[in-house]
């Protein structure tokens, strides 16, 4: 029984993860929001296509040769009156810092709960692109 809820608890921070993804690449090109409820739960597989949409919005905005990164702004509907308005250059380094602050996290917490990993955690450690 608690395996369920631990379950439950991890898919529901990736799919925070994934789905913060998709809010804001849709908010930054302009595109109507795709509601939370109807984000999938379950399995992971379906979570995973949250942040495929992203990747696929994110794309297309970086391949948009009339982006404008630094002139142009991104409102969003949980910004306060007093908070500034972002460029999307601002946005998308926030969503892309977001995600890699979440996956440290759950990192942290895999590590703690006793999951050994081999991984060294830093670019510079490893063997890729020598």
């Amino acid at each position: 029984m608690w395996y369920r809820r631990k379950r439950r608890s991890l898919l529901a921070f990736i799919r925070h993860i994934w789905g913060a993804e998709l809010v804001w690449s849709q908010i930054i090109n302009c595109l109507s929001v795709t509601d939370y409820d109807v984000w999938p739960n379950d399995p992971l597989d379906a979570i995973f296509s949250l942040h495929l949409s992203a990747v696929e919005s994110f794309r297309a905005l970086l391949d948009n040769p009339s982006t404008n990164w630094d002139e142009q702004t991104v409102d969003y509907p949980w910004r306060r009156p007093e908070m500034p308005i972002p460029t999307p250059r601002k946005a998308l380094a926030h969503v892309l810092l977001h995600s890699q602050r979440h996956w440290a996290q759950l990192a942290t917490l895999v590590r703690a709960a006793g999951f050994a990993s081999n991984f060294r955690g830093d670019l510079l450690l490893s063997s890729a692109l020598r």
